[in-house]
């Protein structure tokens, strides 16, 4: 009886720590955003699409400067009409409606994982980069 027992014991913490290590951490805010907003041009590894969307991974805007990196994602891509014509054949949308935090989790993200582990981005360096920029097209 008792060996049944201790059997029992056995088979229940070894069910309960096999789903509790199966648990996928949760990803980080900026990744699902980044998942949401950045994933289908840019792939999940910063690779961008061949012929179609620039790779971001190891890019000198995303290890560059903080804030020159959220003017550019929030204007599309400095001088992008002139660019639809490029090897990458595709323009980026502007992102200036997201909020300051939102582009920054992203930023951050993409620059820790395709920037070489670059510093984060904050929510007051996306809101200085805003200020920079002109007036949305009416």
């Amino acid at each position: 009886m008792i060996a049944r027992s201790w059997q029992r014991a056995a088979a229940f913490a070894g069910a309960w720590l096999a789903a509790a290590t199966s648990v996928a951490a949760e990803p980080a805010p900026g990744q699902l955003l980044y998942n949401k907003h950045c994933l289908t041009c840019h792939q999940a590894d910063g690779g961008g699409v061949p012929n179609m969307q620039p790779a971001i991974a190891g890019g000198t805007w995303v290890k560059g400067d903080a804030r020159a990196l959220a003017m550019f994602v929030m204007s599309g891509g400095f001088d992008s009409a002139s660019r639809k014509d490029s090897d990458v054949g595709n323009v980026m949308p502007p992102f200036r409606q997201l909020e300051n935090a939102d582009l920054a989790a992203i930023l951050t993200y993409i620059r820790q994982k395709f920037g070489d582990g670059g510093s984060p981005v904050s929510a007051e360096d996306v809101a200085a980069a805003r200020t920079s920029l002109a007036p949305p097209a009416s």
